[in-house]
């Protein structure tokens, strides 16, 4: 059998693991190009196609809503095919679907109708890459270089969210937005050709009974996460963060673009300078966790930095411009720092027989809010305005925190038991 290509504990990950290296590359390309699409999208729909409020939200919406209806599902799969191979088909099937928008606008037949349903199909192949990556990850490096390995693909993510939006600003100024999802799609492709040099292949997954029963394998993870206090308050942060953060994000071109007045490029670098957070957060989270524990890394990014969050509604024209990516920034960086160690804790604890299922598990529970912030956003727009709205958004993503203040999470032992490798 095919054995992972493993570096020794002392080794630099990135120097010694080629396998490593190819799906670190992968992901940077392929998440490079997906922030190009989070700022082309709504920018078609706003710009081009004259979207309400209630109709970006529903974009976002469409965008998220497979983390809610196929997650679980996802889980069950991933868990019984060579992921690597689920990784190669979601980006290539992300970047078909995408190929249709430029096609479509060519021919003057583009519709929100389709964006809908592009942003539907992205969003599947989102979930079963996410899924499948995180199990592929843990076989790839060890469990010994969990943190090593899932820090650096949070540098490199958070990398890509600062170069991704104002790429994708300036791409939809210049060759227009449904240009900049073109962009995207070749970005996909090239994330899949580096998937496919990592060698060895991994060892095909065969378990009894042949197909899954799903009925009863849809609740092992669900049933997994909820017997583990860490992962209970872990689902129900991430439940309120991401409700009130979608809803945010349906908020935001409405506010910046169409009431601030921000050009498409002035929108890219100001979304795009939020990532400063999340990459100054992962850079330091391996330093984080070393001076404080897994235990204390769980909470503590959270309550330094989510207060900030309240000086983004303060947001206005000429250098009040800057408020908003500075509390936006706050939060991401404090969470890139306390993603590093929840990931690495639950990667660790956790069986390799139930990683699909659990990760989907978590994506569900988690990740299902976003089609519902998306829709929560455009109503809240229509009912209170672009400000109040905001206010409500960043209110909520700061009660996102006090669920990592609860007992289970204070009194965890410093390292969890997880070697920091």
């Amino acid at each position: 059998m095919d054995v992972p290509e493993r570096a020794r504990p002392a080794d630099d990950l990135l120097r010694s693991h080629r396998g490593f290296r190819l799906l670190l590359a992968s992901d940077v390309v392929s998440r490079t190009g997906g922030h190009v699409a989070l700022v082309a999208l709504p920018l078609l729909a706003v710009l081009v196609l004259d979207a309400s409020a209630q109709q970006v939200g529903l974009l976002v919406a469409s965008s998220t809503l497979a983390f809610l209806v196929v997650a679980l599902p996802a889980g069950v799969w991933v868990d019984r095919l060579r992921q690597r191979s689920v990784l190669v088909a979601a980006d290539l099937v992300r970047a078909l679907v995408l190929l249709s928008v430029p096609v479509t606008a060519a021919f003057g037949a583009l519709s929100l109708g389709q964006l809908y349903a592009v942003a539907l199909v992205i969003g599947v192949g989102n979930v079963f890459f996410d899924v499948a990556q995180q199990g592929y990850v843990t076989y790839l490096v060890g469990k010994d270089r969990l943190l090593a390995g899932f820090s650096k693909l949070e540098v490199a993510g958070n990398g890509s969210q600062l170069a991704g939006p104002p790429l994708g600003g300036a791409l939809v100024q210049i060759i227009t937005a449904s240009g900049a999802l073109a962009f995207n799609a070749v970005a996909h492709l090239a994330s899949a050709w580096l998937l496919a040099r990592i060698r060895p292949r991994e060892p095909q997954v065969h378990r009894p009974g042949g197909r899954p029963r799903l009925g009863r394998e849809l609740t092992i993870g669900v049933r997994y996460v909820a017997g583990q206090p860490i992962l209970r308050l872990v689902v129900l942060h991430g439940m309120i963060a991401l409700l009130f953060e979608y809803a945010l994000l349906t908020v935001q071109p409405l506010l910046l673009v169409n009431t601030l007045g921000l050009s498409p490029a002035a929108y890219g670098l100001v979304t795009g300078a939020v990532a400063v957070g999340g990459v100054v957060g992962s850079v330091f989270a391996n330093r984080f966790v070393a001076t404080f524990g897994i235990a204390r890394t769980l909470w503590l990014p959270f309550a330094v930095t989510f207060p900030l969050l309240l000086l983004m509604p303060l947001v206005g024209q000429g250098w009040l411009v800057a408020l908003y990516p500075i509390g936006y920034a706050a939060y991401i960086g404090g969470s890139a720092i306390q993603n590093v160690a929840q990931i690495t804790y639950r990667q660790a604890i956790c069986p390799p027989e139930l990683h699909g299922r659990m990760n989907s598990a978590m994506r569900f529970l988690m990740w299902g809010m976003m089609p519902v912030g998306g829709l929560f956003g455009g109503f809240l727009v229509q009912v209170v305005g672009e400000r109040t709205a905001l206010w409500v958004c960043a209110v909520g993503m700061l009660a996102s925190l006090l669920p990592m203040l609860g007992r289970p999470v204070l009194r965890l032992p410093r390292d969890a038991g997880i070697g920091q490798g």
